[in-house]
C-alpha cells in the first residue's frame, strides 16, 4: 500500500526504478547472509519491496496505452512474467546453490537504470498532477514514433500545452489531496468494489501459488515440474488475450474461476483412479487461474481513478499477498487429509467467481481520472 502511495505521489516510472533497484540490492545482500537471523530479516524486506514491481509496471503500461490495447499490454506482461519463471527454474536447475542463484537472478535488475531514458512517465499521471507540458511532449513524441496522424484539435491542444497556454483544472486544496483516500473508502460504491476485488485477488493468488507449489511435490524432477507448470500459463495467457475483449472482464474471469474450481474437484474425484487424469486436471487449473490473475490486474486498474489507482490496486494486492502466504500451508494439510488442498482451492475460486459479477463491466471504457468518474462506471 505504501508503494502504491509512492507511485501515486512521485510517478509510476520513478517508483518502478526505485523499487527494482531496492529489491536488487536487498536480494544480493541477502545472498551474503552470515546467519539465519540476517537471512530472515532480508527475506522479509526484499519481498516487501519487490511485491510492488508487477503492479507498478502494469499501471505504467496501462496508462501509456489506449483501451483497445490494454488486453495486448496485459498479455505481453504476463508472457514476460511466465518466461521469467521458466528461466528461474532453469537457473535453479543449473546452479543448485541458493547464494549463486540469488546473485544470478538479481544482477539483471540493475538494467532498470536505463528506464530513465527508455520509458516515459505516464502522461495520464502527469496531467493529473497538472504537469501538462511534460505530458504533451510525451504524447507528441509517441505520435511521431508511431507515425500517427493527430487531429487539428489535438495538435492545437498539444501546442498550447507545450507553450504553457493550456491549463488543466486542478484541485489545490491540500486537505482534499491528503484525505482523498479516505474519501474513496467513504464511497459505498468504491468500498464495495475494494472488498470484492480484494477477496477475488486473495482467492486467485491463493490458488495460483498453491498449484505452483503443488506441482513441485508431484513425482519426477522438481525443477522440470516447475518449468512445465510455468509453461502451461502461456496457453492460458493466449486464451485470455483472445477472449478478454470479446467476453468482457467479468464474464471471462468468472468462467476462469469456475473452470479452476471444477478442475480441482475433478482432481479429487480422480484420486486413486487416474494419475494422468489428476495431472491433466492440475494443469488445466493452473492455466485457467492464470487467466484470472491476468484479468484481475486489468479489471482493478479500470475500476479505480487515476489519482488513487496505484494505491487502491496495491490495497487489493495486499490481500493477494495474504492468499499467497497461506498457500504453502495447504501442502501440509494435504499430508493429513488426502486432496485437502484441492478442496480448499475449489472452496475459494467458486465463491470468487460469483462475487466478481457484481462490479460493473469496464470493457472499452476510458480510465476514470476522478472518484466521481469511477463511481459513474456502469451507470450509463
Amino acid at each position: 500500500m505504501l508503494i502504491g502511495y509512492f507511485s501515486d505521489r512521485f510517478g509510476r516510472r520513478t517508483a518502478l526504478i526505485c523499487i527494482v533497484l531496492s529489491s536488487a540490492i536487498l536480494g544480493i545482500v541477502r545472498s551474503f547472509s552470515v546467519n539465519f537471523i540476517m537471512l530472515l530479516i532480508f527475506e522479509f524486506l526484499e519481498p516487501a519491496v519487490s511485491s510492488g514491481i508487477y503492479p507498478v509496471s502494469f499501471i505504467l503500461g496501462m496508462e501509456l496505452i489506449g483501451p483497445e490495447r490494454r488486453a495486448l499490454g496485459s498479455f505481453l506482461l504476463s508472457i514476460a512474467f511466465t518466461l521469467s519463471l521458466m528461466l528461474l527454474g532453469l537457473e535453479a536447475m543449473l546452479t543448485r546453490e541458493w547464494r549463486l542463484l540469488t546473485r544470478v537472478a538479481y544482477a539483471p535488475s540493475f538494467l532498470i537504470l536505463t528506464y530513465r531514458w527508455l520509458i516515459p512517465e505516464s502522461a495520464r499521471w502527469l496531467v493529473n498532477k497538472n504537469r501538462v507540458q511534460e505530458a504533451a511532449r510525451i504524447i507528441e513524441s509517441g505520435a511521431k514514433y508511431n507515425k500517427s496522424q493527430l487531429t487539428m484539435e489535438a495538435k492545437t491542444m498539444l501546442s498550447q500545452a507545450i507553450n504553457g497556454e493550456f491549463i488543466v483544472e486542478s484541485n489545490k486544496d491540500q486537505k482534499v489531496k491528503t484525505y482523498r483516500l479516505i474519501m474513496a473508502f467513504k464511497s459505498r460504491i468504491l468500498l464495495l468494489r475494494i472488498v470484492i476485488c480484494s477477496f477475488c485477488w486473495a482467492a486467485t493468488a491463493f490458488v495460483y501459488a498453491g498449484l505452483t507449489m503443488f506441482s513441485v511435490s508431484l513425482a519426477g524432477d522438481k525443477f522440470v515440474n516447475f518449468i512445465l507448470n510455468s509453461f502451461i500459463e502461456i496457453p492460458g495467457a493466449i486464451v485470455c488475450y483472445l477472449l478478454i475483449d470479446r467476453m468482457g472482464r467479468r464474464k471471462l474471469m468468472c468462467l476462469s474461476l469456475f473452470v479452476t474450481g471444477a478442475s480441482c474437484i475433478a482432481f479429487i474425484l480422480l484420486s486413486g483412479v487416474s494419475v494422468g487424469g489428476q495431472i491433466t486436471a492440475t494443469l488445466i487449473g493452473k492455466s485457467t487461474i492464470t487467466i484470472s490473475f491476468i484479468i484481475i490486474y486489468v479489471y482493478v486498474a479500470e475500476l479505480f481513478p487515476t489519482e488513487l489507482r496505484q494505491t487502491l490496486l496495491s490495497t487489493c494486492a495486499i490481500f493477494g499477498r495474504i492468499g499467497a502466504i497461506l498457500a504453502p500451508f495447504t501442502l501440509y494439510l494435504g499430508k493429513h487429509m488426502e486432496s485437502m488442498e484441492m478442496i480448499l482451492f475449489a472452496a475459494t475460486t467458486i465463491p470468487a467467481g460469483i462475487l466478481i459479477l457484481f462490479p460493473p463491466e469496464t470493457l472499452n471504457l476510458q480510465l476514470p481520472d476522478t472518484i466521481q468518474e469511477a463511481e459513474n462506471i456502469g451507470k450509463t
